[in-house]
């Protein structure tokens, strides 16, 4: 009879280099720390030893050594309020500068993600990593750091408060600690599995809430709250079952080695109680036997707690990294540079899906410099994906966008981008001088800031501002109307100097008159070839389009449009 095959353990899949020595980082920042606590801790031993010594005068009658110790031991207890004050400031400190390492690590690798695979990932992947999982691993990981530093140095006072005593009790005393440490530190792997799923559940639940705050119009105007709360308070009691779950994998853990613990604890007590007794060490000394054991049991229970939290990120971690991993190759082919367009931009039998749903099929139609150009059609109709493909965030199935007979493939996207400036629906505006959020802190002189200001039309609205170029927009631009933020975007795109101007959807949101203006604006704008996605075609700019385009059912054409069309 053959015997069954053992299945062998994957082994654990290790944290990116650069991630590990952040980490390390992060670790070696507690050292200036852990000043405050070993202060503590020394305030605490000489407290003690003060105290031993008076008891012990005390039960012999010298009242005088008595009185001398009175005022050391007041000093010594005031002196713990600045330093826990100091040792307090020290934590935020520390946690403040992990959560920026990690957090600034988070960002820049998200900004170094192909666009192409963030385009095609969900934005509350991203948006439940940099708050769920950010949040647990503070908690649960520099947070449980600190602690345990502290815990070990306070363990450390209460070993040299019982050497103080006898060496014997001492080591005797430390042993049942790096027992049940070794114990915490092995299941915290049994811990991992649930807050990996956790964390997997509070990714899907923020995806929900975005999806549902998203289609906030659709809800209340299709009467569908109730639906809505039903599935809300299921997928709520979901997340708190996970997080029930975990609570009681880790109440198992904390139990069993706490018991333990106490066993140990216990059996050294007793150990202690029979040195006493035989006169080793006196009143005073079973009083710092007391408080030594109190210290490192107090200590170790601690750790034992916070070693399992500290092993259970892992998957957290490597969660987060995966959705930073850039997976395909989409830099390979880009090797020649792009001067500006010269010619004209060609798709050539274009074809392009998103997974099953193919939204452009065999698309052609060209598009020369200097010309204006509007897309129109049906929501859903693959408007915004032309624009998505001429800005380089795809790259077509079949077929090819061919720019001066370049292939767009081929072309550097850093160079690519140098001449192409994108206005959407919702400009993003940093809080900060008008100044940089023209120039996106590119160093532009005023001549040039002015000439672009004035071509898209803020020439009329600089006038106005106190300290011009200098007035402070605020929190994304609070202080700023519809139009000011779109020309403002219309006018980055100018200062740089680019020949591709992509408006998607850039009027939706605007008042009539004002997105007329702002049309008109880019209608009379030389060497520059703008293309823009609209659901609004206005009857006295039509004409002054070189053509306008209906993409719809996977084809693109070049729509007519009679003298008495009505505004759509």
């Amino acid at each position: 009879m053959s015997r069954p095959i053992k299945k062998q353990k994957e082994p654990r899949k290790p944290l990116p280099p650069d991630l590990v020595n952040l980490l390390r980082r992060t670790r070696r920042e507690l050292i200036p720390a852990a000043l405050p606590m070993v202060m503590s801790a020394a305030l605490n031993v000489f407290l003690m030893l003060l105290m031993k010594k008076s008891l012990d005068a005390a039960l012999t009658g010298d009242l005088a050594q008595v009185k001398n110790a009175i005022l050391p031991i007041v000093l010594g207890a005031l002196l713990f309020i600045p330093v826990d004050l100091l040792s307090a400031w020290m934590r935020g400190r520390y946690m403040r500068f992990a959560n920026e390492s990690l957090k600034g690590r988070y960002i820049d690798r998200v900004f170094k993600k192909n666009i192409s695979e963030f385009q095609g990932e969900h934005l509350a992947l991203y948006l439940s990593n940099i708050t769920n999982d950010m949040n647990s691993i503070e908690q649960r990981y520099f947070l449980s750091l600190f602690e345990i530093l502290r815990q070990f140095i306070g363990a450390l006072g209460g070993a040299i408060i019982l050497f103080s005593v006898n060496w014997i009790v001492a080591v005797l005393a430390l042993i049942p600690g790096a027992f049940v440490s070794f114990i915490a530190l092995r299941s915290g792997r049994g811990l991992e599995k649930h807050e990996g799923e956790r964390s997997d559940f509070l990714k899907q639940y923020t995806i929900y809430i975005r999806e549902v705050l998203s289609a906030f119009r659709i809800i209340r105007n299709n009467n569908l709250e109730k639906k809505i709360n039903e599935d809300f308070d299921e997928k709520s009691i979901g997340v708190q079952q996970k997080r029930f779950e975990l609570d009681k994998a880790e109440s198992v853990v904390y139990v069993r080695n706490s018991a333990i613990f106490s066993l140990l604890i216990a059996v050294l007590l007793v150990a202690a109680m029979f040195t006493a007794r035989s006169g080793i060490i006196t009143i005073g000394g079973i009083i710092l036997v007391i408080s030594g054991y109190g210290s490192i049991m107090n200590a170790f229970a601690n750790v034992s707690e916070r070693l399992p939290m500290i092993a259970s990120e892992r998957p957290v971690f490597l969660r987060m990294e995966q959705a930073l991993e850039n997976k395909g190759t989409e830099n390979e082919l880009e090797v020649q540079s792009f001067a500006r367009l010269k010619g004209e931009l060609v798709f050539d039998k274009v074809s392009f899906a998103y997974d099953e749903n193919q939204v452009l099929n065999d698309a052609s139609f060209a598009m020369q410099r200097g010309g204006k150009y509007m897309l129109t059609g049906p929501s859903g109709g693959g408007k915004s994906t032309v624009l998505r493909l001429i800005r380089k965030y795809f790259n077509p199935d079949e077929g090819a966008v061919m720019i001066d007979d370049q292939d767009l493939r081929s072309i550097r996207r850093e160079s690519y981008y140098e001449h192409l400036a994108n206005v959407e629906q919702h400009v993003f505006l940093f809080e900060d001088t008008l100044r940089n959020n023209l120039t996106l802190y590119k160093p532009y002189e005023d001549r040039a800031i002015l000439e672009a200001a004035s071509a898209a039309g803020l020439s009329g609205f600089l006038d106005t501002l106190p300290g011009g170029l200098d007035y402070v927009v605020l929190d994304n631009g609070k202080n700023l109307s519809g139009g000011e933020r779109a020309r403002i975007a219309i006018a980055r795109g100018l200062i740089a100097d680019a020949d591709l101007l992509l408006l998607d959807e850039a009027f939706a949101s605007l008042d009539e008159d004002v997105a007329r203006s702002i049309e008109q604006t880019l209608l009379r704008l030389e060497n520059v070839t703008v293309v823009s996605v609209s659901h609004v075609i206005f009857r006295d700019t039509a004409s002054l389009y070189d053509a306008i385009f209906e993409v719809k059912r996977g084809r693109v054409t070049q729509s007519v449009l009679s003298s008495s069309a009505s505004d759509l």
